[in-house]
């Protein structure tokens, strides 16, 4: 079984600016409110990522966004659907109303007749409880683990429902910014790669949860890669690895994150993958989110 994904799902923007609806708990986002040029900008970055995952071997299947509803982080896909090595697709609940709005049916239809298995958790938002996908869980395929970082975003019931129905051992941890902020998503936190982990144990304030990653990651023999809380505030933990169709490993990033990213810290990702990274700054700015966050993995 492939564990790691060499197709992708990619959303392009046509609305897009900073989400109202995700500011107040996103301490990665800015306002874009007096800001110009926005969709541009973003729709050529949102292009020259796309280009770069093609250009390294990896097939994208793209749409667009709609002009039905207003939705400005449909760039984000991975939050609302993920799949899965075993066949699995499982849609998920979310906390900003414009944001469920990127459920569409036919998208969703299309995507569910290559996914034997499906599973909807988002009910759960009928109960204020949520779980935004790839975003709020970090998952290790090969060894069955999913790493989640509690946020409102993050909801304790939903994971444990989840990680019965996909039979994942669950990591849990609260992590926290340098304000003392929570951090939104998990996926900013840390990266699960094949061999190597890059993490922001620095994030996780409390002892004994610091030191129950550091031995999970350990246990499924993965090297940790520590970055800071200013690294991780550059999206340096906010990577995504994927596997062309010729077998050969990547690590996709921004520009910004390589740059954060120190020589000795670079040297040892590449003894694993091959990194790969455009500029993204508008998106992470303004969207809050990055590299990872544009990529939905088609398994």
């Amino acid at each position: 079984m492939k564990y790691l994904a060499r197709k992708v799902l990619m959303v392009e923007p046509r609305d897009f600016h900073s989400n109202p609806e995700t500011l107040r708990d996103n301490s990665f986002q800015q306002d874009s409110s007096d800001s110009s040029n926005l969709n541009t900008k973003a729709s050529q970055e949102f292009y020259a990522l796309k280009k770069l995952l093609e250009t390294n071997g990896i097939s994208v299947q793209s749409y667009s966004q709609t002009d039905e509803h207003s939705t400005p982080d449909a760039i984000f896909p991975n939050n609302w659907f993920s799949t899965h090595p075993d066949g699995t697709f499982v849609l998920y609940p979310m906390k900003a109303f414009n944001r469920r709005l990127e459920r569409r049916v036919e998208l969703i239809k299309e995507l569910q007749k290559n996914y034997p298995a499906q599973k909807d958790f988002s009910e759960y938002e009928s109960h204020e409880h949520f779980l935004e996908g790839t975003g709020s869980l970090v998952l290790d395929h090969e060894n069955h683990i999913a790493y989640a970082a509690l946020s409102q975003r993050t909801h304790p019931e939903v994971l444990k429902e989840w990680s019965k129905q996909m039979n994942y051992q669950l990591i849990t941890y609260h992590a926290l910014d340098n304000a003392g902020q929570i951090v939104y998503h998990t996926n900013v936190v840390m990266t699960v790669g094949e061999g190597f982990a890059i993490v922001c144990t620095d994030s996780i304030r409390e002892t004994e949860e610091r030191s129950t990653v550091r031995q999970s990651l350990e246990k499924s023999r993965h090297e940790i890669i520590e970055i800071s809380p200013v690294q991780m505030h550059n999206f340096c933990g906010n990577c995504l690895e994927l596997e062309n169709h010729s077998g050969k490993k990547i690590l996709v990033m921004s520009t910004r994150a390589f740059e954060a990213f120190d020589n000795d810290q670079k040297a040892r990702i590449e003894k694993y993958a091959t990194i790969v990274h455009c500029d993204l700054s508008t998106i992470e700015t303004h969207g809050g989110g990055g590299a990872r966050c544009m990529i939905a993995e088609l398994f």
